[in-house]
């Protein structure tokens, strides 16, 4: 690829300055061939034609290999280490179908992504990684500082992403818990965005263990409490509503006392997404700590207009130096 590729218009120039030293060339040619004999003007004039001809060749290669260095050429990966303060946020987001529910349009899935991504917008000098959870909980994104990373893999999310069907609010917890471990208790916090009902998993124990590794854990909450059905699709469309094995239409609703128990015994703070903006909780994540030694290695293209370069100084030194002059020997 090339980074200043405005500059690749200049082949233009390059390209008529190449047909104007053709045109030249062979109108000299057919100019001294029409006042005499080849064999006289061979041996009359001192300019050797094959000698120019090469020599403006050379002059036209330079000129195509500086605009190609002007052009800055980038291939190949070159890797970077760059070394920063920061606190480690991990954000884990409820992918299950009872994110379908449209108690908050358009979807409850939909307007978590957009809280989520409107937080991260919110956040100064953190690394955030994203985990996605329904059944099983499963890395998405790791740690970065990259922003724009993190929100890509945020949006290829929907409710196919985790293969194990339900709800289990403990696997994210302790995901997340276990790879914070050794990261200083205020540099560190989980967030989970849910409708809070969990039917799976152990969460007692994985309550404890954030308590254990001093790992602050923020719940928001999704969805209602008089709850909705929950929808489902084929082939895009809407089918009908989720129905249990007796019959009956499944009805999610918002189980904020669970999410404000995970809250407040891991020294986190409960947030309604209904109710409430990210701008406080911005506000928190955005107080913890930095530490040093973080890293991330970012892949760049190396730059290599140095090759273009030299070889136009190359094709450059041989146009000044190569004579276009016939040498005769001294009898």
């Amino acid at each position: 690829m090339f980074q200043n590729i405005n500059a690749l218009s200049l082949f233009t120039v390059v390209a008529a300055a190449a047909v104007i030293m053709f045109v030249s060339y062979k109108f000299s040619k057919r100019t001294v061939g029409e006042f005499t004999a080849k064999t006289l003007w061979k041996s009359l004039l001192s300019v050797n034609f094959r000698m120019s001809l090469i020599k403006n060749i050379c002059f036209i290669l330079a000129l195509f290999f500086i605009v190609l260095a002007i052009a800055r050429p980038k291939w190949g990966m070159k890797k970077v280490e760059a070394k920063s303060l920061s606190s480690d946020i991990v954000i884990a987001l409820d992918v299950s179908k009872s994110m379908l529910a449209q108690d908050l349009k358009p979807d409850r899935l939909t307007r978590a992504k957009i809280a989520f991504k409107d937080l991260t917008e919110k956040l100064n000098g953190q690394r955030i990684g994203l985990i996605a959870f329904a059944g099983q909980a499963y890395w998405q994104c790791p740690l970065t500082s990259d922003v724009k990373a993190f929100e890509m893999f945020l949006s290829l999310l929907d409710t196919s992403t985790v293969p194990f069907e339900g709800t289990n609010i403990s696997a994210p917890i302790d995901l997340a818990c276990k790879s914070l471990e050794k990261i200083p208790s205020n540099a560190k916090a989980v967030v989970i965005i849910t409708d809070g009902e969990s039917f799976e998993g152990d969460l007692n124990k994985s309550v404890q263990f954030a308590i254990d590794s001093r790992t602050r854990v923020f719940c928001i909450g999704i969805g209602t409490d008089k709850g909705e059905p929950i929808p489902t699709y084929e082939n895009g469309e809407f089918k009908e509503y989720l129905k249990d094995e007796k019959g009956k239409t499944v009805v999610t609703r918002l189980d904020s006392a669970t999410l404000e128990q995970i809250s407040s015994a891991t020294g986190g703070k409960y947030y309604n997404l209904g109710q409430s903006s990210v701008n406080d909780l911005a506000a928190r994540l955005n107080k913890l700590d930095k530490i040093e030694g973080t890293a991330n290695i970012f892949s760049n293209l190396e730059e290599r207009f140095y090759f273009p370069l030299s070889l136009g100084i190359i094709f450059l030194l041989f146009y000044i130096f190569i004579p276009d002059v016939k040498i005769r020997k001294s009898k």
